[in-house]
């Protein structure tokens, strides 16, 4: 038998490899993949402007409570953010007649109104035509490093929509393939069928035994404890921070309010503002994205404990100032920051790193490695 020639044998080579590789990149299931990212990556620094990235950053709040438009109104300077204002709904400013046909009475008449509310905003987001717009409720906290965080989220929910270097550049920094980023929540359960993604080496995760009180167990997902994870939403608890874009706003707006083909018998039972998103990501209707832990957290203030919820009756008094679920409270930094301090403390004494340089935390955005999990 002939022997083939040394040109015949290289070219068998070649087709090995170039089998191979595509058994690696494309038939091989493989469960970890690094999504690379950084600076020089197209939009990404719009994440840095007064709206994180998005047209506009809108938050709820009744006329009645100013001292909690005092809060977000000081948070926002110290971060260089700007928020525009959504009334909150009263009993005597809305008629009976403007409830959806299949709400539950059941609930509470003030958790129709924080639902009217969030309504309201949404529809701000179609009136005034925005791509994409932050909706937050007026007890929020964030982080001090919060432009640094979505920086990060960023890459990791772009690498959940398979967005590379080499692609087209999208309209958002967060990209256009989605509907709801629910970034503020007390629970959620992600699609386990999709790809999840992981942020390692985040210095603004809080140890679990911080985390908010979540009325959701945690994903089925393995995740280090300095790591902050992003999945595909199945559904979500409480809407205390998200974003829409001008697609999800249209659908919301019609599924819980005009509704004008049936699509609540199939997506909305007549809830809360929360629940009903919740099923709208998780019937498809919507394409949402979440974090675990929540990117945001809650602040009370110190006096009676009606003063923490518009919604619930809350009875007893507080005797201090509280945040929960962001480890390096801008609220409870305000002090610092406005005296000019580099030094921002933890919001728990036993936090690995109680206290750390604000100009080193706000400069991690990039550095940590995203791992989309498949």
């Amino acid at each position: 038998m002939a022997l083939s020639s040394p040109r015949q044998r290289l070219g068998r080579f070649c087709l090995l490899l170039i089998g191979i590789s595509f058994f690696i990149l494309i038939l091989w299931p493989a469960s970890r993949r690094a999504i690379l990212g950084g600076p020089h990556w197209d939009n990404l620094d719009a994440i840095k402007n007064d709206t994180l990235g998005f047209e506009k950053i809108f938050s709820v709040n009744l006329p009645t409570r100013p001292d909690k438009q005092d809060n977000i109104i000081l948070g926002s300077a110290v971060s260089d953010l700007k928020v525009d204002w959504i009334d909150g709904v009263t009993p005597e400013e809305i008629s009976p007649k403007s409830y959806p046909y299949n709400w539950n009475f059941d609930h509470k008449p003030t958790e129709y109104f924080a639902r009217r509310a969030h309504l309201d905003a949404i529809q701000q987001v179609v009136e005034q035509r925005l791509g994409s717009a932050i909706v937050m409720e007026d007890d929020v906290d964030w982080d001090v490093s919060i432009k640094s965080q979505f920086y990060n989220f960023a890459l990791a929910v772009r690498a959940l929509q398979y967005l590379t270097v080499n692609q087209i550049q999208p309209h958002s920094p967060y990209g256009d393939d989605w509907d709801v980023f629910w970034l503020g929540h007390c629970g959620l359960e992600c699609k386990t069928e999709e790809p999840h993604a992981l942020n390692l080496n985040d210095p603004t995760v809080p140890a679990t035994r911080h985390f908010l009180p979540y009325w959701r167990d945690p994903p089925p997902f393995e995740r280090p404890d300095d790591a902050r994870l992003t999945c595909t939403l199945k559904d979500g608890v409480c809407s205390n921070f998200y974003a829409v874009s001008q697609r999800s706003a249209r659908k919301i707006l019609s599924a819980l309010s005009v509704n004008p083909s049936g699509l609540a018998e199939e997506i909305d039972i007549g809830a809360q503002f929360d629940v009903s998103l919740g099923r709208m990501c998780g019937h498809g209707y919507l394409k949402c994205f979440s974090s675990y832990p929540s990117l945001t957290g809650s602040f009370r203030a110190a006096g009676t404990a009606a003063k923490s919820s518009d919604i619930h009756g809350e009875e007893g008094h507080n005797s201090d100032f509280v945040s929960r679920g962001v480890i390096y409270s801008t609220m409870l930094n305000i002090n610092r920051i406005l005296r000019g301090e580099r030094a921002v403390h933890s919001t728990w004494e036993d936090a690995d790193v109680p206290v750390i340089d604000s100009e080193l935390l706000s400069n991690y955005g990039g550095k940590t490695s995203v791992i989309v999990n498949e």
